[in-house]
């Protein structure tokens, strides 16, 4: 094993004439390792040094402004002449210490005849080489959540036995912290803010905090645990999600290099600080000035998501409709750096929620750690009736395995949750940690204790009450690798999905694999089902106050309207890919409907070399709406109790309309200045035009549609939906047809 800690010291004096100096004991430091006790005593020696002197000391660490040694996960305490360093570090790389150890009174520097005491009188300065080497089997992850405590959250999932969407969202975390345990390293960290138009953090101070640790890890249930700090808060107030992103930053630093964020929210934000999706602004979160402000968050604005100082994934989970969750897939894929591109995993429905919500943290949590080696066999549903059984595959350098079955509250506790393995019976293995959720863990060590191997087929059976149950099978692997994209990171209505999937085995391809991609696709063009939808009056609901009208629509539909969550269940679709090399491609082309594109890539195969072997990877894709199509939008000025409305309703190539909740995503300026819009909630928006606007000669009127510049040209213009044919135009067609008609008239004469 490489040397976990090694310190290298080399002295520094500040001062050139000075017969003091700073030792340390041992003066040769034994190796260490990360997570491990480690200690080491600075000592001022010296002729000018008295023992009963006393000294104020100051150790910075130069590698972080403003750096402590909590900063490497150490302490220190002053002992009069000397200072003890103590601690665990958890933190890799080079680090220099910059020692002051200064008088706490006088000049204590002061010695005799034959030394030389003129350069440190009443302090001493020194710099140390402390270098930490990480042996652990992986570096340490740090994972940021970042989680949305708004009032919205507080309300009830339809057809659930009474859950709100805040429970459903603790457990789903609880499931991911187990995860996160069960591959865990020492130096692992994790850390947690909450977000609704204020801070709220998991603990104080604020920050990381060493989640893994070996003999001391963070609790996953009771006191000092997430589960614990999110069963004592609930929900309330706005949606600053901008501010959220904000605190969740600056928890991160430069010094821990697999920096990863995961947010989550069910509803547009409505309080500043915001991500802004304005045209040349977007992607970075400032202070728009346009909302209320949020309280307690970070004022270091703006923070450019696109190119942050410190670079980081976002993984983002979302319940919405296509305008956020567009949002949150900008936010993933936001980093103009690719090694920092995230994922995003939407969801537009609240019906089978804790399946939904379990599938995208299971995603996500093997995203976080994807450069190691947690995989997942697949994610499977199960409608059952009375019994079922389904058999995962470990492949045989699978080391660690995690089975979880989930499904809601009232139908587990009732049912019969069997693991089986080569005629052997785990059944009494299952723990429950979470009400909604069962989790089996075994690796390759504690399987010997049944006379079992772990590789092998593994059967799930469930037995009782009726509905939906999900269950997820994850392996540890370093022999395998997979990975799967959808290649461009946007697309819209009518484009080609290229779809790939990589697999190999020791760095080696992969052939010979089954590789297939079911695709959920929407039913229906959900922009154009969301505006044709009906209102919905809201009864004994958890409004969110602060919540534009579109949104407030958007949640009541899904609480109230079962013909809306109906349409809203996607139709199947599955593509066949071709491999070669340890590649396998294909495309998908069924992308005329705006909303959620749910691809599953499953690849199964039993190679020689491999033996058998089974793996899943989840991609998603927002497709939403395109471009404004010239020939379809409709934009026109009517007169409306006495004052002049402007009216918008956009529509794409394919004729579908671009949907309520999308205030920010569409900007009409006269003579340079916006005026305000009103979401119609039908698809259409309207804008009162001042009338010292429309008095001006023909004022200069832009519009801009998702970025995107729909119309730029005079006021006149628009009485025809801005399509009305520009005044060169039409005096060239009044030339062309004078032309013609003197043409006329001479050939008639002849």
């Amino acid at each position: 094993m490489i040397l976990l800690v090694l310190l290298s010291l080399w002295s520094k004096p500040a001062f050139a004439q000075c017969d003091n100096s700073i030792t340390t004991t041992p003066a040769m430091p034994p190796a260490g390792e990360i997570c491990n006790s480690y200690s080491l005593t600075l000592t001022v020696s010296g002729p000018g040094v008295q023992n009963t002197d006393s000294f104020d000391w100051i150790i910075r660490v130069a590698e972080y402004p403003m750096g402590t040694l909590a900063n490497i996960g150490l302490t220190g305490t002053p002992l009069g002449t000397s200072y003890k360093i103590t601690g665990e570090p958890t933190v890799a790389g080079t680090f220099t210490l910059q020692v002051e150890a200064r008088c706490t009174s006088g000049s204590c520097f002061d010695c005799g005849a034959g030394s030389n005491c003129t350069g440190c009188r009443d302090h001493i300065s020194e710099e140390f080489s402390l270098q930490i080497a990480n042996g652990s089997v992986r570096e340490p992850v740090d994972v940021v959540l970042v989680l949305d405590m708004s009032g919205s959250m507080s309300q009830t999932v339809p057809g659930s036995s009474s859950l709100s969407k805040w429970a459903v969202l603790k457990e789903s975390v609880q499931a991911f912290l187990e995860a996160y345990r069960a591959w865990g390293e020492c130096g692992d960290r994790i850390g947690v803010t909450y977000f609704d138009d204020a801070r709220h953090d998991f603990k104080t101070p604020r920050g990381m905090y060493v989640f893994n640790h070996d003999t001391a890890p963070m609790p996953l249930t009771g006191t000092g645990s997430v589960q614990a700090d999110m069963d004592a808060k609930g929900p309330a107030g706005l949606t600053c999600l901008g501010g959220g992103i904000l605190e969740g930053y600056s928890f991160l630093d430069p010094m821990h290099p697999k920096r990863n964020m995961i947010v989550f929210t069910d509803g547009m934000q409505n309080t500043d600080p915001m991500v802004s999706e304005a045209p040349g602004t977007n992607m970075v979160i400032n202070d728009s000035g346009m909302r209320p402000d949020g309280t307690g968050f970070p004022a270091t604005l703006p923070l450019d998501l696109k190119a942050p100082a410190v670079k980081f994934r976002t993984y983002t989970v979302g319940i919405g409709d296509n305008a956020l969750n567009g949002l949150l897939d900008n936010i993933a894929h936001a980093p103009t750096d690719n090694a920092f591109d995230g994922e995003s995993f939407p969801i537009n429905t609240t019906t089978n929620l804790p399946a939904s919500l379990d599938m995208s943290f299971s995603q996500t949590f093997v995203e976080n750690l994807a450069q190691f080696s947690p995989q997942l066999l697949d994610i499977r549903r199960i409608q059952l009736v009375q019994e079922a059984s389904t058999i995962f595959v470990a492949n045989p350098t699978a080391d660690k395995l995690m089975l979880r079955i989930v499904a809601d509250p009232a139908i587990l506790a009732k049912a019969r949750i069997q693991i089986e393995k080569d005629g052997k019976d785990f059944s009494s293995l299952v723990r429950a940690n979470g009400t909604m959720y069962r989790t089996f863990i075994m690796d390759t060590i504690r399987i010997r204790r049944y006379q079992a191997t772990l590789p092998g087929k593994w059967t799930v059976r469930i037995t009782g009450p009726a509905g939906l149950y999900q269950v997820t099978g994850i392996v540890n692997d370093e022999s395998i690798d997979v990975s799967a994209s959808l290649g461009q990171k946007s697309y819209v209505p009518g484009d080609a999905v290229s779809l790939e999937a990589l697999l190999q085995y020791k760095g080696q391809p992969l052939n010979g694999a089954h590789a297939r991609v079911w695709v959920a696709r929407p039913g229906q063009d959900v922009n154009d089902l969301f505006a044709q939808a009906g209102a919905v009056e809201p009864r004994d609901f958890p409004i969110e106050k602060g919540n534009d009208p579109g949104q407030t629509k958007y949640e009541a539909l899904l609480a109230f309207d079962k013909v809306f969550t109906a349409a809203l269940q996607p139709t199947i679709d599955s593509v066949s890919l071709t491999g070669a090399g340890g590649k396998y491609t294909g495309s998908y082309s069924n992308t005329q409907a705006s909303g959620i594109y749910t691809f599953i890539f499953r690849l199964q195969g039993n190679d020689p070399q491999a033996g058998e072997y089974e793996r899943f990877v989840l991609r998603t894709a927002v497709i939403d709406f395109g471009e404004a199509d010239r020939s379809k939008t409709l934009v026109r000025t009517v007169r409306v109790d006495a004052q002049t409305v402007l009216q918008i309703t956009p529509k794409n190539k394919f004729g579908s309309l671009l949907g309520p909740n999308r205030l920010s995503q569409l900007h009409i300026l006269l003579e340079g200045k916006a005026i305000a819009l009103t979401d119609k909630l039908d698809g259409s928006y309207e804008a009162v035009v001042p009338e010292e606007v429309i008095s001006e000669d023909d004022p200069k009127v832009t519009i801009t549609i998702k970025g995107q510049s729909y119309y730029d040209g005079p006021y006149s213009d628009l009485e025809n939906g801005g399509h009305k044919l520009p005044k060169w135009l039409w005096y060239l067609l009044g030339l062309l047809f004078l032309i013609l008609l003197i043409w006329l008239i001479r050939r008639k004469r002849r």
